[in-house]
């Protein structure tokens, strides 16, 4: 961040029709938008501004006021005031791209079972716990009969509630069954947040890069996005708070553990930090968990929430990774202030959720099939993870990535001279599909990587499609 202090060359007519703080703003306000002020240069101090043109403070003050009412400038407490970014260069603008990245990126006609499917993140069927599914099945439909097809309360059939509740405690998050909702998968979740908490014209600060069916979501409301970089551990909390000190975002909505699609995962301090950020500028987070399970290592990862001592976390967890993803079945964890509003969106959305596979999901947390089937999915991913990360650093010639301690993808820098699209377009022709980065990433940025999920493909093939991609990178060199 630059602390030059610019003079600023201006001569303001007095006696105009103008006011001379108008005629002042609108040179200050030019300067900005023509480049000659640069994005976090420090204004002159008023009192210094004013002897300058030999004006009263007040017309500066005006002037100042002005600028920061447009965003075009912001104070620093004790500093001064600085110029802002140009607000475009902030803002996301994603366009109509597909919230559907698994579907956008296959091989239309060609047999499933001929490609080599890294673009999809849905789990393998082959792991899907069907025995198991039949005998709860049977069990909801001997102890229920016809009741297990009514409709439930908007909130959620009350016995899974409680089972989720208690879940939650082995996760380290404290929660009554009654902050509970049930939804219809997690894009529900985020659509329901977004109808209750965004208008047009409101901003949403999100990780760069992200999941872009949020992004779509928020956008169909009017909002304005926001990127802030990931870093190794985390969002990167200094450009963060610059942004904070500015823009008060509705909230920030973030992948914790194991994102879409870097894989990486915050450390406990960072979640603290970000959580004291909050606090200190008033904002509330989105936290999107769909994968804080699928851990390879020993380390625990909690979610955020569980370090929420503000009840500032609204909570979105979906089990279409770790079980069947045709359930449709998540939660929300609000707070107390938005209840009643996110039960109001959720009843005009689909009035409730399958009480059918509530009562299924129940039984699955009740007994210790739950437990039991989750060990399954962690030792059958772990397996096909160490492949993947074998295979790409082995085949992957000048590639690059951090190798991510659990979930289901890696995301891969590409040497600098290749391009995602154009190595898409190669390995087609071989039958491997993967999501190229620009899905995730806007500008040339995005074009430098790929995200490779390992979720879909066998472990017998992972290293045979890989080795496809590291041959179609050493033609694009």
């Amino acid at each position: 961040m630059s602390d030059r202090e610019y003079n600023i060359n201006v001569s303001l007519e007095r006696g105009a029709e103008k006011p001379m703080y108008i005629q002042l703003y609108e040179r200050i306000r030019d300067d900005i938008e023509a480049g000659v002020l640069k994005h976090d240069s420090r204004l002159p101090t008023i009192r210094g501004l004013a002897s300058m043109l030999k004006v009263n403070n007040v017309t500066v003050v005006n002037a100042y006021r002005l600028l920061e009412e447009n965003k075009l400038v912001y104070k620093r407490e004790g500093s001064g005031t600085y110029v802002l970014p140009i607000k475009e260069s902030i803002i996301v603008d994603i366009g109509s791209r597909s919230i559907s990245e698994d579907a956008d990126y296959s091989l239309q006609g060609t047999n499933d079972s001929e490609v080599y499917d890294f673009a999809s993140a849905s789990p393998d069927p082959l792991l899907f716990p069907v025995t198991d599914f039949k005998k709860v099945v049977n069990e909801v439909l001997e102890r229920d009969g016809g009741n297990a097809f009514t409709y439930q309360d908007s909130h959620g059939y009350m016995p899974l509630r409680q089972s989720i509740g208690s879940y939650m405690q082995q996760i380290g998050v404290s929660v009554s069954a009654e902050d509970i909702n049930i939804i219809s998968g997690a894009q529900q979740g985020i659509d329901i947040i977004a109808r209750v908490l965004l208008s047009s014209g409101d901003y949403v600060f999100v990780e760069s890069p992200t999941y872009m069916g949020a992004i779509a979501v928020f956008k169909s409301r009017g909002a304005k996005i926001v990127e802030i970089p990931l870093q190794s551990d985390g969002l990167d909390l200094s450009e963060l708070e610059k942004r904070l000190r500015f823009i008060k975002p509705k909230f920030i909505y973030i992948m914790p553990n194991f994102q879409n699609p870097t894989g990486c995962s915050y450390s406990d301090r960072k979640k603290r930090h970000l959580l004291l950020l909050c606090k200190k500028y008033d904002i509330m987070v989105l936290e999107d968990d769909y994968l804080s399970e699928l851990s390879y290592t020993d380390k625990v990862s909690k979610p955020i929430k569980a370090f929420d001592k503000d009840n500032r976390v609204i909570y979105i967890k979906s089990f279409s990774k770790i079980f069947m993803p045709g359930l449709r079945v998540a939660y929300l964890v609000i707070p107390q202030a938005i209840k009643p509003m996110v039960a109001n969106a959720k009843y005009m959305t689909d009035i409730s959720t399958s009480g059918f596979m509530q009562r299924v999901l129940d039984i699955y947390f009740r007994g210790d099939i739950w437990n039991k089937h989750l060990q399954y999915m962690k030792k059958e991913y772990s397996i096909r993870y160490f492949e993947a990360v074998r295979a790409s650093k082995k085949h992957l010639r000048g590639a690059q990535f951090q190798q991510p301690d659990g979930g289901l993808n890696l995301w891969i820098r590409l040497p600098y001279e290749v391009d995602c699209d154009n190595l898409l377009n190669q390995c087609r022709t071989k039958k491997v599909v993967f999501t190229p980065g620009t899905y995730f990433l806007s500008g040339e940025e995005g074009k430098r990587f790929i995200r490779l999920s390992f979720a879909a493909v066998s472990t017998e093939r992972i290293a045979d499609g890989i080795a496809v991609i590291g041959q179609a990178l050493e033609l694009l060199r």
